[in-house]
């Protein structure tokens, strides 16, 4: 069985941005054709950029995905599908604040159009939301980000 492509959170391409260690296994894995980049997270990154050389950094990693056409955009299906699963989890689980999650279950839907994995720091809380997607009928799996080995 082929390898699942990577969609990485927020948690780690900050890794990857700041070190070398983890720009080295990124960038390992792009050449592998596995990785794909959420432009969710891409916002994410820059909305957390503390100077230039950061902004610079996010601004390299952005180009070369485009380049590769490895960028994941949230399609307007999955717009819809983040607003099923908020409201699902809300009537399973009890009041949420939807602007809280929106993010994570974009990147986690955009993942699921490629039978991906999202590979996170955060495995518990993301792999909440891929069980309530894989209810749905979604293929998407949670990965931690010690896969990677850039910790």
């Amino acid at each position: 069985m082929a390898p699942r492509s990577e969609v990485p959170d927020t948690s780690v391409l900050i890794t990857v941005v700041r070190e070398a260690p983890g720009r080295r296994e990124f960038l390992d894995r792009v050449r592998a054709d596995r990785v794909w980049l959420s432009t969710v997270v891409a916002a994410e990154l820059y909305a957390g950029t503390r100077s230039r050389d950061d902004a610079h950094a996010i601004d390299r990693v952005v180009a070369t995905m485009e380049r590769l056409r490895r960028l994941l955009v949230p399609t307007a299906d999955d717009w819809i599908r983040a607003g099923r699963l908020l409201a699902r989890r809300t009537r399973l689980q009890g009041a949420i604040r939807p602007r809280d999650h929106l993010s994570d279950v974009l990147i986690l839907l955009s993942a699921a159009r490629l039978k991906g994995t999202v590979v996170t720091d955060n495995v518990r809380h993301l792999d909440m939301w891929a069980e309530l997607a894989r209810t749905a009928g979604l293929d998407v799996t949670v990965t931690p980000s010690q896969a990677w080995s850039i910790r």
